[in-house]
């Protein structure tokens, strides 16, 4: 009788949270203009991003710090090296691959707008262990105190997952 219940009780738990996994909405920002948001993080990449740190935890390498400006909303954080170095990251899951492709593609081309014309982009694809593991799209300016930006559609197995990056190019995410 136990078993059952234990049983019953993990069923239920799965079907809850694959039936959670399937309705996932549409990806908000968590800003009402997300261009002007996104090149004031880029103009505050020299302070650490100080404006946009929000509540802090600290751990032995790195403080996370929730953000106070979120592109996308729920999402974005900062994390700050004890060396100095600071990336403002937002990263969101995806239930499947199509609507990863799709998010990647449309953020993609915001990123590529509201930068503007000074930066360029280069997609590749990226890879863990000699396979296929998603896309990058990296944009690059000529101005040598720019940080990094990059966005990544990550898969690993069937999990999907965007990640933005803001910051130092020594902390870019590569292949990981």
């Amino acid at each position: 009788m136990i078993l059952n219940r234990c049983s019953t009780l993990v069923l239920a738990t799965s079907v809850s949270l694959l039936s959670g996994c399937s309705n996932i909405g549409p990806v908000k920002s968590g800003t009402e203009n997300p261009c002007a948001t996104l090149q004031s993080i880029v103009q505050d990449y020299d302070t650490g991003f100080e404006n946009y740190r929000g509540t802090g935890s600290s751990f032995n390498m790195v403080t996370l710090y929730r953000a106070k400006e979120q592109l996308i909303k729920g999402h974005c954080e900062i994390w700050a090296w004890g060396n100095g170095d600071a990336a403002y990251t937002c990263t969101v899951g995806a239930p499947d691959q199509s609507v990863a492709e799709d998010r990647f593609r449309d953020a993609s081309n915001l990123l590529a707008q509201c930068l503007g014309p000074d930066w360029t982009q280069e997609t590749s694809a990226r890879e863990r262990d000699g396979k296929p593991a998603g896309e990058v799209v990296s944009m690059q300016t000529n101005d040598p105190t720019a940080p990094s930006v990059s966005l990544h559609r990550v898969e690993d197995g069937r999990r999907q997952s965007l990640y933005l990056f803001v910051g130092p190019s020594g902390r870019a995410p590569a292949n990981q």
